[in-house]
């Protein structure tokens, strides 16, 4: 299980499709189930504005329920805008019975892309 508290690190050439994908699991390691969930993630500029977003609600977010599985993809064209800079993100969970965890908090860090047009 990702605690909100560990930062992870990741890079993305602006205007590249962003991936990324979680396996949560419980402290036995087993799935934890996703089952009637959603989820969202939210990237802020260093001034706290929100700079892009996926959820499940606009499908950029998807969840594997029985795996415990979420994948993101979020488009070139959603990155495009982005400065080439440091920006936080977070991935929270709202489970069944409105239980909401936050599993990640970690930075992205845009690089500029040489090939843009």
């Amino acid at each position: 299980m990702v605690r909100a508290d560990e930062l992870s690190a990741t890079r993305l050439f602006r205007g590249d499709t962003w991936r990324r994908a979680w396996a949560l699991q419980d402290e036995a390691g087993q799935p934890i189930a996703l089952h009637g969930a959603s989820a969202r993630l939210h990237l802020r500029d260093s001034a706290g504005a929100l700079v892009l977003s996926a959820s499940t609600a606009d499908a950029r977010l998807s969840l594997d329920a029985a795996r415990g599985r979420i994948d993101m993809h979020v488009e070139h064209t959603a990155t495009e805008t982005l400065a080439p800079g440091s920006y936080r993100f977070a991935l929270e969970v709202t489970h069944a019975g409105a239980v909401r965890v936050t599993y990640e908090v970690g930075t992205l860090t845009v690089l500029e892309d040489v090939t843009h047009d």
